[in-house]
């Protein structure tokens, strides 16, 4: 089988940490670390999300079979497959979720490793490594792509997630290169989500298919499962169906620092509770508001200039749920605007009918340039935002090249730490005291 299931599977099927200086270790540890507090939080914040409540209801409607994993909220308990998905939908159900090539990389990978620890005690070494691994693989399918895939309507998380999972949990498992290579091939099967669910239930559904369907097809390969040698690379394997063979690197191997691809691009946390697009005009008008000390009723109109592609992907002009308004600049920037603050008490449902956010709203404006971002090609190399005063005044925020929390500009310990209290109510802080507890001793 010479094909790129098997160059991948024959990278992954190795053991990584027998290269890794003690500094690369320390700092593969550190990210992870960081990875599964972020996801962990974002888990607590999205569970009682009416996405969350019915895929659990789904999933726990049958008695759990033998060895079952302990989901992380309430007492319910599910297979590993299910309660990754459900896991996962919880992680994204309020897009709040880190970010890094093009996707949502922890929400799909914490959640199946975590279950994965629960079912087997996964040492912490062999889940940094395996988190890694997908990562790698992740970056590699992502870096063949000459084109966005959003803009061709392809979810990159929902794709090439479930092929990291599918080759993190062949790692956690040490199936040998035939077996990663069939799992590769199986999850590129299982794969799918499109752009159009944005803003509906169903896109965190992606994420909770994409964590399940990779621990499903590690499964079955382990079984002895097999997939075709070009379910990857083929004229008619995943890569080439989902932009067209033109617009795909087929040919080239893995690249020579694969190993290294988590030290190298390092996932951001997010600050806000809302699409990823909207980060850097959130950063740019809450400075305005703050540097200017700007009212609303002073503010005539809102300029902001993005990329086509983050444009298409904040699609809900006129959102008609809290669901969509995650998905809408006007929301974003009016509800920043009117409270100096985007947490999850500012993106709310009473923020949908606060008459200063909707009077606002209309007066905010999308504008695209076709500039683009070598590190995030969806994003324009800068994003920029102008307020137009009634007085006459037109205040800017300047280029934006990274929004806080990117890898370029991250967030520090105290800012995680404040970041995961804040998803947990005030009488359930000691639940989060021994998450960070738990998460310690599950990497020690």
């Amino acid at each position: 089988m010479s094909s790129l299931s098997r160059s991948l599977a024959e990278r992954c099927a190795s053991r990584w940490h027998e290269g890794y200086t003690a500094g690369e270790a320390d700092a593969l540890k550190g990210i992870v670390r960081t990875a599964i507090i972020d996801t962990v939080a974002c888990i607590l914040a999205g569970r009682d999300d009416p996405a969350t409540v019915k895929v659990l209801q789904w999933a726990t409607r049958d008695p759990a079979p033998s060895g079952p994993s302990r989901l992380l909220f309430g007492a319910h308990r599910a297979p590993a497959p299910q309660a990754a998905l459900v896991n996962g939908v919880a992680g994204h159900a309020l897009d709040y979720d880190d970010v890094g090539l093009a996707g949502h990389p922890s929400v799909v990978l914490v959640p199946a490793l975590i279950a994965e620890h629960e079912r087997t005690g996964l040492s912490g070494a062999d889940l940094c490594e395996a988190y890694a691994k997908g990562y790698a693989v992740w970056g590699d399918l992502q870096r063949r792509m000459k084109c966005s895939m959003h803009a061709r309507g392809w979810h990159p998380t929902a794709i090439f997630g479930t092929l990291a999972v599918a080759a993190a949990i062949a790692s956690a498992r040490r199936l040998n290169p035939t077996q990663t290579a069939h799992a590769l091939g199986i999850a590129a099967s299982l794969a799918s989500g499109v752009v159009a669910n944005f803003g509906s239930m169903t896109k965190p559904l992606h994420i909770g298919r994409a964590a399940e369907a990779g621990m499903v097809a590690a499964d079955f390969a382990e079984l002895g499962m097999d997939a075709s040698a070009d379910a990857l690379d083929g004229r008619a394997g995943l890569l080439a169906a989902l932009v067209g063979p033109q617009d795909v690197d087929l040919q080239s191997p893995p690249e020579a620092d694969f190993e290294s691809t988590l030290l190298r691009l390092r996932p951001g946390i997010k600050k806000y509770p809302v699409c990823y697009a909207a980060h850097r005009v959130a950063d740019g008008v809450l400075d305005l508001r703050q540097a200017h000390g700007l009212q609303i009723e002073d503010i005539a109109s809102v300029d902001a200039t993005i990329s086509a592609t983050t444009a298409g992907v904040l699609r809900h002009h006129r959102p008609a749920s809290l669901t969509e308004a995650r998905f809408s600049l006007e929301f974003v920037v009016a509800t920043a605007l009117v409270h100096g603050h985007l947490g999850l008490r500012e993106v709310s449902e009473a923020a949908m009918v606060d008459p200063r956010v909707t009077a606002l709203m209309p007066r905010v404006h999308t504008h695209t340039t076709d500039t683009s971002c070598p590190l995030e090609p969806s994003f324009a190399l800068n994003d920029e935002v102008t307020v137009q005063l009634k007085d006459g005044r037109t205040l800017s925020s300047g280029p934006i090249r990274f929004a806080r929390g990117h890898a370029e500009l991250p967030l520090n310990d105290a800012q995680l730490r404040e970041k995961l209290f804040a998803c947990v109510p005030e009488q359930e802080t000691a639940l989060a005291e021994q998450l960070l507890g738990w998460v310690d001793a599950a990497l020690a």
